[in-house]
């Protein structure tokens, strides 16, 4: 299993879609980064202050932009990249023709499936690592670091204002790097279905990125609001209660057991699947 694991780990080290992910990942920080730098020399008639945001002119600092950047990105970017990598794991496997011969050696196929998998959560592991950590840097380096403001606004995180100091905030952002990989899982627990039913990987990572649209654009529509509980992105949002103020525990660990049932019911369908496939190319 350990030695199955490597080997997925370092095809995944040297695939492009890793590259291309976290060179995605960077330039969407910079866009960020000029956005808001655009924003403050609208608001400030080019006498550039980057204390001005949607919500106040006068709290933000590097990691008010890292929770903007990171919550923004959580949304919609990272989700695609994670569907790229899952969705590619069986099927991109089949498609090139390499399954059957993997599936020659004298290691169970549940092995084979579930190192792929944990392959693909440690490099989600990894996509947040780097993400999170760019944010904070380039928040140190060209806005500088302070105490965590927080008020209602667009990112829906609290209802009314608070804040965190700036230690205390930099250790919700390390935390921010587990609650997020594991809300990320999900997603990739259903590509990794879908990678295991169809042969072609476009096809996989193309219906994994529609539903979790689908799921998330609907969930905001005021109409179904009835039906947001019952949709895993709404689940998935638990991940940011981590910089609440207060933190609410209770409703976390709710959520995340939630998001663990999904996980693990795809994870289990999809080792059902892989069993019982024929490979035939």
């Amino acid at each position: 299993m350990v030695t199955q694991l490597r080997i997925e780990l370092m095809k995944l080290a040297r695939s492009k879609a890793f590259l291309l992910a976290l060179a995605s990942i960077a330039a969407f920080v910079v866009l960020m980064l000029w956005g808001f730098y655009s924003y403050a020399k609208d608001k400030t008639g080019g006498k550039v202050e980057f204390k001005y945001t949607y919500e106040s002119s006068s709290y933000f600092n590097g990691l008010t932009f890292a929770l903007y950047s990171s919550v923004f990105a959580f949304s919609l970017l990272i989700p695609i990249f994670i569907a790229m990598t899952a969705g590619s794991q069986i099927a991109g496997e089949a498609r090139a023709g390499t399954l059957r011969m993997l599936l020659t050696r004298p290691t169970p196929r549940v092995t084979i499936l579930l190192s792929k998998f944990l392959a693909t959560v440690f490099y989600t592991l990894g996509v947040m690592v780097f993400f999170i950590g760019l944010n904070l840097l380039a928040g140190l380096i060209f806005i500088g670091w302070g105490n965590l403001e927080l008020y209602p606004g667009p990112l829906n995180l609290v209802e009314e204002p608070g804040h965190l100091f700036r230690n205390e905030a930099l250790l919700r952002f390390v935390a921010s790097v587990l609650t997020s990989t594991w809300a990320l899982t999900v997603v990739a627990s259903l590509a990794f279905l879908l990678s295991v039913i169809f042969d072609n990987p476009v096809t996989s990572v193309v219906s994994t990125v529609a539903i979790y649209i689908i799921f998330h654009v609907v969930g905001r529509i005021e109409f179904f609001e009835h039906l947001r509980p019952y949709f895993f992105t709404t689940d998935m949002d638990f991940w940011r209660d981590i910089f609440k103020p207060d933190v609410p525990w209770t409703s976390m660990l709710h959520y995340a057991s939630r998001c663990g049932i999904y996980i693990v019911a795809l994870l289990l369908l999809s080792v059902i699947l892989f069993e019982r496939k024929d490979i035939t190319s």
